[in-house]
């Protein structure tokens, strides 16, 4: 099969994959994010976010697979380095060498080169396997393949055992789409630098967040996955009342039509927008510290 007979597996923008708290710096667009935890869902069960393991065929697979982002910690034949480099890669290609060493194929995101000696971004690279120190999901995946994608990599000279097939990632993604498991970051996003207003639909949880002691609600505490947890913080425009948005993020300053069980609570502005990780370190947000906890549904 010719790559020239499939021009839909080219970019026409930008490659697209998730958020991950931790490496964001990568700065590419973001078009699905965990909804709250991978956890739960069977076929990511050993597979934490931002927690190096082991490497191993099983997960790299996966990887391929899923479309899934990786950070690789790779000590390459010539690194000088006694634990490697860190990589942040799209894994591709899986395959062996004439003399049969195991291959993947990646596009490297962001991380060091040292034939090149120096931080490189978005090119491809080819590594061994038995070289990878250890794997740590990103928890983003990406749904687009790179230019210059060739699933029949001819350096693979002893063979492909695995290539990513973007028919199947879509469908695998568009799966764990119907589950829930993961959104649309646009759709959990509350307005832009560009839309400043929305309106959204949120549940009531019918608890407090206190931010001095927010790990005692039960909808934070029951979340594995706390780290990777989004919140917007909104105060109504017209009186003083504070509440809290868990699965948004917003643009401080961005005006939010907020409905709630077929009525509307009214027109609030987003203080700020956190992540888990952030929620441990303050203890207030603007200055205010209790907030109404609701559960974001949908932008209207």
């Amino acid at each position: 099969m010719r790559l020239s007979k499939h021009e839909l597996f080219y970019n026409t923008k930008d490659v697209e994959f998730v958020f991950s708290n931790k490496y964001l710096l990568l700065k590419e667009d973001q078009s699905y994010v965990p909804r709250f935890s991978v956890k739960d869902v069977s076929v990511f069960k050993d597979i934490p976010m931002n927690k190096p393991v082991k490497y191993s065929e099983k997960l790299l697979l996966m990887a391929i697979k899923y479309g899934m982002i990786f950070q690789i910690q790779y000590k390459g034949a010539e690194d000088k380095s006694k634990k490697g480099n860190e990589r942040v890669i799209y894994p591709m290609v899986y395959g062996r060498s004439a003399k049969g060493a195991p291959l993947l194929r990646g596009f490297h995101l962001n991380g060091w080169s040292v034939s090149e000696n120096k931080h490189v971004n978005k090119i491809w690279r080819m590594f061994r396997t038995d070289r990878i120190v250890s794997l740590t999901f990103t928890g983003s995946f990406y749904r687009l393949p790179p230019a210059g994608y060739k699933m029949h990599d001819k350096g693979m000279r002893g063979g492909i055992i695995a290539y990513a097939d973007f028919n199947q990632i879509r469908k695998n993604q568009q799966n764990l789409l119907q589950q829930q498991v993961i959104q649309s970051k646009e759709e959990t996003t509350l307005g832009g630098k560009d839309k400043k207003f929305v309106s959204i639909q949120i549940t009531p949880t019918d608890s407090i967040l206190d931010m001095l002691k927010p790990f005692e609600n039960a909808y934070i505490s029951n979340i594995k996955d706390v780290v990777n947890i989004r919140i917007s913080f909104l105060k109504s425009i017209y009186g003083n009342k504070y509440i809290a948005v868990l699965g948004a993020m917003g643009e401080p300053g961005n005006t939010v039509k907020v409905i709630s069980k077929g009525k509307t609570l009214g027109v609030y502005k987003v203080l700020d927008s956190i992540t888990g990780d952030v929620l441990k370190k303050i203890k207030n947000i603007k200055g205010n510290t209790v907030y109404d906890l609701y559960v974001f549904d949908k932008k209207l």
